[in-house]
This record gives C-alpha cells, structure tokens and sequence, in this order.
C-alpha cells in the first residue's frame, strides 16, 4: 500500500482537530460530551474512505486520552471512535453533495455509535445499569443528532471542501 506525504500530513491535522475539538473545546462531563470533533473524523472520511478514517478517528481517541487523559484509559471507547469513522466513510465517501447521506452518517452515528455502544463502554467502566444510562444519556442524542447533521450536511456542501474532495481525487 503507497501512502502519499500529503495523506499522512493532512491525517495528522485532522487528528489534532479531533483531539482540540473533543478534548479541550467540548462539553464533557462523565455522562456526555457534546462537540465537535466529529467533524474532523468527517472530513477525514470524506477524503480518505472509510478505512483510514477509522483508523486516523482511533489514533485522535488514543493520542486524546494520553495528552488529556479523563480517568484510566479504556480501549473500547477507541473501538467506537473507529466505528464513527468507518460509519461516516460508508455514508460520506465518494457521495453526493445531498443532505441524505450526512443524516444517515448523523443518525447512525449518534444512534448506534454515541448513544448505544458508548453507553455500554460507560455500564462495562462503572458498572451503572444499561437502561437508566440511556435515559441519562438522552439529552446528548436529543444534542447531537441535529448538530452533526447540520454540520456534515455544511460540509458535504461546502465549496472548500469541494475543492479538496477534487484534489484528493486527482
């Protein structure tokens, strides 16, 4: 496999947009974080596929919880980073510009992803019961779903990354 200096060096900024929108200029608490480092994994897998978005959302997982650690490491919460990022390659690589491929990214991401298999990471850490995490849990669905829609839906569409989305094609 050839990977290219520009893949690795465009990677490696997604992967610090990842770790600063989700680490630091996020909402986080222990039960939810609400921000905006999807988008990074997004883009990511808008260039990249679903492959290498999963794994560039995995290494912003690991490289945030060394640099800006939340408690004791846990490798399943980097397993559902890579799922985000193997999820948005499948709804977002080499799609068209239309809002129906960034809900399906959103809602499979938010539904099946955030809200579901990160609430089990959350239970299988602290032990809490599956059911009443999800109601918890809730208010950062009700958050986020139309959040990452908006914002996938801007980015599928936006010129500049039109632009890049013809580079990287090239």
């Amino acid at each position: 496999m050839k990977v290219q200096t520009k893949k690795l060096a465009v990677s490696a900024l997604l992967i610090t947009a990842d770790v600063v929108l989700t680490r630091l200029l996020a909402l986080n608490t222990p039960v939810m974080k609400i921000g905006l480092g999807f988008a990074a994994v997004a883009l990511c897998a808008m260039l990249y596929g679903p492959g290498w978005a999963a794994l560039t959302a995995a290494l912003g997982d690991l490289l945030g919880a060394l640099l800006f650690p939340t408690g004791a490491y846990f490798p399943g919460f980097t397993l559902t980073a890579a799922c985000t990022g193997l999820l948005f390659g499948l709804c977002l690589y080499r799609r068209p510009a239309r809002w129906t491929w960034a809900a399906a990214a959103a809602g499979a991401n938010t539904l099946l992803v955030s809200y579901l298999a990160n609430t089990a990471m959350i239970c299988l850490i602290t032990g809490n019961s599956f059911r009443a995490m999800l109601a918890a849990r809730a208010v950062q669905l009700a958050v986020t779903l139309p959040v990452q829609l908006l914002v996938l839906t801007w980015l599928k569409k936006s010129p500049a990354v039109q632009k890049l989305l013809r580079r990287a094609g090239e």
